[in-house]
């Protein structure tokens, strides 16, 4: 009886363990795949698996669960349910190993809602529950990037009260002393830096320490509170991060009439969030101005939802079209492309005394705004635009756009000895170079030119067209670049900023063949340690640093938001190394000034500044 029991007994046993271990062995599966999931950023996929481990009421994986799905959470930009991961982590594991992960990932969430003083809270105690060095490490250079946000100094009051930490005390000053280097109080700035003990400051922060010290030397002097409106998460994240370096160095550079205090307010990338961020910085009354690197779609947006106030907002990135006609209170520091296609027109009429002039450009929406202005220009200047070829996509081949241009180069030369030249000789002897791409034929603007039907011949040299232009998009010169040399043309070439690449203008097929070609542009790439760096957001960045300067040398009668809008717009020439920014005369909130740059076959020079009927060569100096 009591046998057959006993067996009874260890045969439920060991069902209950096999379902146990089988269970156990589903839930391991499950949980390695919701860790691929994350890792290959699939994070919908990772909180559907996390959610079914969870529910299955086994608490095997339940800790480690909770915490992937917190970061996939965060991931998603599911700040609510985030929220209660969190708390419902904190209620069922408060003494777990990895309690200071969550209060990290959390301080993750803040950042992303730009409550950035709950983020700086959640990272200090998640620091403070770990010894690992390397951890410790990751969770500084969160806390200065912000410390260097400028958060209020009654925030480290609270924490120093209740802090044991002598590494976290300093840290705290630290962040003190640095929102009141930005105020421009260094004597109170001093005052704070002598209660901190260098020798227990990370490497980071020391850096800082060594910073503030030598800037609390410096007198008093007025600060600008600046607004900050950038991507810093989300898929623009590396353009905005390049800007606000940028700007940092250049706030870092120098301090001339005033300090910079900067607001930095994170975007995420969404056109929503940067217009409740612009609304929140223009009601912050100490706050004189705004700037953003933003595209035309995002810019309007926040500019239209701030139309009635007076907050003047600076635009970085080069814009379509006159924005001042939303609000009058904005400022294209970038221009726009109508007014450079109008200014290139009359540095190759005006300045340069050419005549017959070819248009070589893509067939987009930003570079034919660009080249209707600059047609309208040389049309009023008396010049002559003998044809206009278009491109569309990857350039790989232009062999139809350079032979037009040759035809219509033959059609211009009234000697005969040239088509006497020309006689016998193949007429497409370039044809075996290149394919011809269907896609060349369909959706393009159409030429201005008619076509020829003389003879042509690569072994000609052709003088008769005077300039081309050609103002490209960035990854276009690699392939522009080779083709240009190949079609025998004795012009000046004129391009934009696309241009300013010598790892390929330098290549021994196309150097000697551009040696002074003329390059217009907003910006001189002339921050050598940036170009590497910052290579795919070198515009940003140096848009940056040399925006940041401007501020610092504008002259403020007094700190308000009516002064800054007149002090900018009579601000005359200022000149820097690689920007200049001169009032339109027609619009004085559009900057009018543009880089001239030549090539000696082996390096850009800045030869001078074009703006509207003048070329003026400047010796860098601020204003």
């Amino acid at each position: 009886m009591y046998r057959k029991k006993y067996i009874l007994v260890i045969m439920i046993f060991n069902i209950c363990f096999a379902q146990n271990w089988l269970q156990n062995q589903r839930l391991e599966r499950q949980f390695k795949e919701a860790i691929s999931s994350y890792n290959e950023g699939r994070y919908a996929t990772s909180e559907t698996i996390l959610n079914d481990i969870i529910s299955s009421g086994y608490d095997s994986y339940n800790e480690e669960a909770l915490l992937l799905l917190l970061k996939s959470q965060i991931a998603l930009n599911k700040s609510t349910e985030a929220k209660q991961t969190a708390k419902n982590f904190f209620s069922s594991y408060p003494r777990s190993k990895v309690l200071n992960y969550t209060m990290e990932s959390l301080g993750d969430l803040y950042v992303n809602n730009a409550n950035y003083e709950s983020a700086y809270r959640m990272y200090t105690r998640a620091k403070s529950l770990s010894d690992d060095y390397t951890y410790r490490a990751k969770i500084d250079s969160k806390l200065l990037k912000l410390i260097k946000i400028k958060l209020p100094e009654t925030l480290f009051d609270e924490l120093l009260v209740m802090e044991t930490d002598l590494a976290s005390s300093n840290i705290h000053l630290l962040a003190i002393a640095y929102s009141q280097i930005m105020d421009g109080m260094p004597d109170d700035a001093a005052l704070t830096l002598v209660k901190i003990d260098p020798s227990v400051l990370s490497d980071e922060f020391s850096q800082l320490f060594e910073l503030l010290l030598r800037e609390s030397y410096r007198p008093s002097s007025p600060v600008l509170m600046v607004g900050l409106a950038l991507p810093l998460t989300g898929s623009n994240s590396e353009l905005g991060n390049a800007f606000l370096d940028g700007f940092r160095k250049g706030q870092n550079s120098n301090y001339n009439n005033q300090r910079l205090s900067i607001l930095a307010r994170d975007t995420r990338s969404d056109d929503f969030e940067a217009i409740k961020i612009i609304n929140e910085l223009e009601k912050i009354d100490q706050l004189i101005a705004s700037i953003s690197p933003a595209s035309e779609t995002t810019s309007l947006s926040l500019l239209s939802s701030i139309s009635d106030s007076d907050l003047p907002v600076l635009l970085t990135s080069k814009q379509k079209g006159d924005l001042t006609t939303i609000n009058n209170k904005a400022f294209l520091l970038g221009s726009n492309y109508s007014l450079e296609g109008k200014i290139a027109a009359q540095y190759i009429v005006k300045h340069l005394g050419l005549d017959s002039i070819a248009v070589v450009a893509p067939a987009d929406k930003n570079t034919e705004i660009q080249i209707d202005a600059f047609i309208s220009e040389v049309d009023r200047l008396g010049g002559n635009v003998v044809a206009t070829e278009w491109y569309k996509g990857e350039p790989k081949n232009l062999s139809r756009q350079f032979r037009f241009l040759r035809q219509v180069a033959f059609s211009l030369d009234t000697k005969e000895k040239i088509f006497d030249e020309a006689l016998g000789m193949e007429i497409d002897s370039l044809d075996a170079l290149f394919d011809v791409s269907a896609d060349d034929f369909f959706d393009l603007p159409q030429s201005t030119a008619k076509k020829m039907t003389s003879s042509d011949s690569s072994k000609v040299l052709l003088n008769t067209i005077q300039a081309i232009y050609l103002p490209i998009n960035y990854e276009d010169l690699e392939y522009i670049g080779p083709q240009i040399p190949m079609y025998n043309f004795d012009t000046k070439i004129v391009g934009n900023a696309s241009w300013q690449q010598l790892e390929i203008l330098t290549k021994e097929n196309i150097g000697p063949h551009l040696k002074g070609m003329s390059i217009i542009s907003g910006l001189f790439n002339s921050i050598s340690d940036s170009i590497n760096i910052y290579h795919n957001n070198l515009v940003e960045y140096q848009m940056g640093y040399y925006s940041s300067k401007l501020l610092t040398n504008i002259e403020m009668n007094e700190m308000s938001r009516a002064a800054f809008n007149k002090s900018l717009r009579e601000i005359g020439m200022y000149n820097d190394e690689g920007f200049n920014y001169y009032p339109s005369i027609t619009n004085n909130n559009i900057n009018s000034a543009f880089q001239l740059i030549n090539f000696n076959g082996n390096d850009l020079i800045k030869s001078g500044v074009l703006t509207v009927d003048s070329l003026i060569t400047v010796s860098l100096q601020n204003p």
